[in-house]
């Protein structure tokens, strides 16, 4: 998946978000980067406010925000096209470890490229509706350690998209996500903790999680 920025990461929502998770994104970040009310530079918060003022006002207007998917759309299929790699024989050539080095230790998993395809595919279906089939390869990709499948799952559980609601195991496997830096899932975790859904209300939590979000989100920056 090609490495747009959003205004949906802005927010830390999801792309299918309806309006009424993107109003409560936009609440919380609003809170917590309050300057007021951050314990960090104040700088950095304006520039957060300025961003997700930005972004909620595209994202509340349907036309602004059917145009921005489109663009999203475009970017991503032009990523796409740029991007082919070659076999993977050729380009693990890079990765081969010297003569006196140890075979395992800098190789990635054989199965990384694999993995990565197997999301993609699980996310097409997904935002076509095909939810049983994204949740089966989500669950197996989950299982693995996929953080990113991990979050992705917990959000089907959290809205109930195939499988019954259930916000214990959106939880559950936000928190395997959050644990590995995934900033979504932290996001999430930290408004299940504000909320009190599926975990005892809790704003130090949430707090904690919203921070954790934020930090990794100005990392990938």
């Amino acid at each position: 998946m090609a490495n747009v920025r959003t205004h949906y990461d802005n927010l830390k929502v999801t792309r299918d978000a309806p309006v009424t998770v993107i109003k409560a994104a936009y609440k919380a970040l609003c809170q917590t980067f309050h300057p007021d009310k951050f314990q960090g530079n104040s700088e950095e918060a304006e520039r957060v406010i300025k961003l997700v003022n930005r972004s909620y006002a595209v994202l509340i207007d349907p036309v602004k925000r059917e145009a921005h998917n489109a663009w999203i759309r475009q970017q991503e299929a032009e990523a796409k096209h740029h991007s082919k790699k070659p076999p993977f024989n050729a380009t693990d050539k890079t990765a081969q470890p010297q003569p006196d080095q140890k075979p395992h230790t800098q190789q990635p998993p054989p199965s990384s490229a694999n993995s990565e395809a197997m999301f993609q595919q699980a996310y097409e279906l997904n935002d076509r509706g095909r939810y049983e089939e994204a949740f089966s390869l989500y669950r197996q990709l989950a299982d693995q350690g996929h953080a990113k499948a991990q979050f992705n799952l917990g959000v089907m559980y959290d809205r109930g998209h195939y499988v019954t609601q259930d916000y214990v195991q959106a939880v559950s496997w936000y928190v395997k996500a959050a644990e590995q830096g995934n900033a979504n899932a932290q996001y999430n975790l930290a408004l299940k903790y504000q909320m009190g859904q599926g975990v005892t209300q809790d704003e130090s939590k949430a707090a904690y999680w919203y921070r954790r979000a934020a930090e990794e989100g100005s990392a990938k920056k």
